[in-house]
């Protein structure tokens, strides 16, 4: 029975406490700012997003891509598709040999 007692103690405190919150005076425009810098702040997100595509930086991709290709290319001329492909057979047995056989 003490116990009902204390919780009703309880909520008629809350109730009291409830009673004595007065109206929050807000501005006419408090809207109108808070939305005016929600904007604003996802416009300054749009900007960073959209500076990855710069044209310095697609400058300095093309020629991060130019000089590869060039180094692969010189790599590819000093070894020739020929050497490279008779080595492959002989070391894995594919090679055929163009000698005459005691047979023929």
């Amino acid at each position: 029975m003490k116990a009902k007692v204390k919780m009703d103690k309880k909520i008629q405190d809350t109730f009291n406490a409830i009673e004595s919150i007065e109206e929050a005076k807000v501005s006419p425009f408090f809207k109108e700012k808070v939305m005016h810098q929600i904007r604003n702040a996802s416009e300054d997100i749009q900007d960073k997003t959209w500076s990855w595509f710069t044209p310095q930086l697609q400058l300095a991709t093309l020629i991060c891509i130019i000089v590869l290709n060039v180094i692969a290319f010189n790599k590819l001329k000093t070894n020739t598709y020929d050497e490279s492909v008779s080595s492959f057979a002989d070391s894995y047995g594919l090679s055929t040999s163009t000698e005459s056989t005691l047979l023929n």
